[in-house]
């Protein structure tokens, strides 16, 4: 027997028969949008396995997926993994629910996955398929799975990010290809708004830009653009600029100690938490208060769809050499993103044993093909199922739980598929994703500055310089460096969170690296129920 039980309608909403349970929207492989009950008609009701998978690559979209049937239950996850769902089997019975904490109740002795914490608590997300609950699991960043009565049947991921067929073209060739697959992807992007009021947070980086742009190029007005921090944020003027020479409205939200004072115990914060963290990822407090006051001052429609520019730079090549080096070996990649995601918290011996082991699981699931594929990749593959998936595009959570939309252009599959196999030359310092912003979409709108945000080769090869001296500077120039780039005011917010643990006498680092850890420690102690 099989229970669905699901909650979650802000923003996107649930729609079902008897059989099929739908959410988001996606295209077809003959570019024919489905969203709402149309998506629905995309499935039979009576599907075999194989059919199943097959249906499930043919889409593109934000979705999550569940079907039905006498003999079996699918469920399938978009790339984003943007509307998460949590199964459990329990007295010979499988249950799929939106809302871990309603699972959590149908285990009355459940116990804390310790192994699971611990990965949280040094990189900010679970991993895996794995939850803060013991026996409770997540559906990852594009996974089919088959349930045969309560027990997993086939599982599958329906879209890899190895490069396994880089391109032979020339450059001229490779760049026009990116051009062309940039506009058909806002092209197809515009026909899901329906006109509805486009928000924009814009940065000062390329990747809101670009979105700002290529709105434009399609003659988009309907957009508001607005950017938060503090006052000295450097971002505000090339944002700024951006928006006025577009012609978009642009508001700056100022994240002063009166806006962001006393947030901790409203229950409206309790309830962003409870909905954004779901027992496997820091719960994002960067667009917190901005979306919340856009909000509360009804300063745009309550149909409105959010666009932020998460994560463009990935598929430009910004984790090559910036993060992972050019000599890198596939032997030596479990070594290395255990080395360089998972940094918040100082692991024992024993812990980073474990971890190792769960590290080398996940990737042998991914491909057999592993050690035929370039080690870059293998590192970008994992970084886009793991990190960005449960962490930085869960940050879009924040836009559904005040009720409205959003889209990730970056996500879709056709530019993940093209950028995935662009030579390394060519990703390495973003050289053919940058000149292609710049050449193509930036000069037409006179939207190029003269001070960028933008990291050149020179300043990666430097940045990685001093984060190899920086075990050994002083606590007092690292603390310096911490609130000198603190644009977002994050001081500020985490404070509440320190001084919460405090009056609840709760152990705590101060000697931090990234006002994230703070969040991150919170965290693990208010799913605990240690928070009061």
């Amino acid at each position: 027997m099989t229970k669905i039980n699901l909650f979650e309608n802000r923003g996107f909403h649930w729609y079902n028969n008897d059989t099929i349970f739908v959410k988001g929207y996606f295209f077809d492989k003959d570019n024919n949008l489905f969203e709402k009950e149309e998506m629905m008609q995309f499935f039979s009701d009576n599907l075999s396995p194989d059919y199943f998978f097959k249906k499930i690559k043919e889409i593109n979209g934000l979705f999550s997926i569940i079907i039905k049937t006498p003999d079996y239950t699918y469920i399938a996850s978009d790339i984003a993994r943007s509307f998460p769902l949590f199964y459990i089997t329990n007295n010979n019975q499988l249950q799929i629910s939106d809302r871990i904490d309603f699972l959590k109740k149908e285990v009355p002795d459940y116990t804390i996955d310790e192994n699971a914490l611990e990965a949280y608590l040094s990189a900010g997300y679970t991993l895996g398929n794995k939850t803060f609950i013991k026996n409770i699991y997540q559906v990852q960043s594009c996974e089919a799975i088959v349930f045969k009565r309560e027990n997993i049947y086939l599982r599958q991921f329906y879209f890899s990010y190895f490069a396994e067929n880089i391109h032979s073209l020339s450059y001229k060739q490779i760049f026009s290809k990116a051009v062309f697959i940039l506009n058909s992807v806002f092209f197809d992007l515009i026909k899901t708004l329906n006109n509805r009021t486009v928000v924009i947070p814009l940065s000062g980086g390329y990747d809101s830009r670009l979105i700002a742009a290529l709105l434009k190029k399609y003659n988009y007005e309907n957009v508001v653009c607005f950017t938060f921090g503090k006052k000295n944020n450097p971002e505000i003027s090339n944002s700024e600029k951006t928006a006025k020479r577009l012609n978009y409205k642009w508001i700056f939200i100022e994240y002063s100690e009166d806006l962001i004072k006393n947030y901790i115990e409203p229950e409206t914060f309790k309830k962003y938490i409870d909905y954004s963290g779901k027992y496997n990822s820091m719960p994002f407090m960067q667009d917190y208060f901005s979306v919340k006051y856009l909000f509360d001052n009804k300063i745009i429609p309550a149909d409105s769809v959010f666009i932020p520019g998460h994560s463009g730079d990935f598929l430009g090549g910004s984790q090559l050499l910036k993060v992972i080096p050019e000599t890198i070996k596939p032997t030596s990649v479990s070594k290395f993103i255990l080395n360089r995601k998972f940094i918040f918290k100082k692991l024992t011996p024993r812990q980073k044993s474990n971890l190792f082991i769960e590290i080398e699981t996940i990737l042998s699931c991914y491909n057999s093909k592993q050690l035929t594929i370039p080690a870059y990749s293998i590192f970008e593959d994992f970084d886009l199922k793991e990190k960005i998936s449960k962490y930085i595009l869960n940050s879009c959570s924040v836009f559904n739980f005040f009720g409205y939309e959003h889209r990730i252009p970056f996500w879709d599959i056709r530019l993940l598929s093209f950028f995935k196999d662009i030579p390394f030359q060519y990703k390495k310092g973003k050289l053919l994703y940058d000149d292609v912003l710049v050449n193509e979409y930036f000069n037409p709108f006179n939207l190029v500055f003269e001070k960028e945000l933008q990291a050149g080769l020179k300043t990666i090869w430097f940045q990685n310089f001093k984060n190899r001296l920086k075990p050994f500077f002083p606590r007092f120039i690292l603390n310096y460096f911490l609130r000198k780039n603190d644009w977002k005011n994050y001081e500020i917010i985490t404070a509440q969170m320190l001084e919460s643990m405090k009056k609840n006498k709760l152990a705590y680092n101060l000697k931090i690296k990234n006002y994230n850890e703070i969040i991150i420690q919170w965290y693990s102690y208010y799913i605990k129920g240690l928070i009061q």
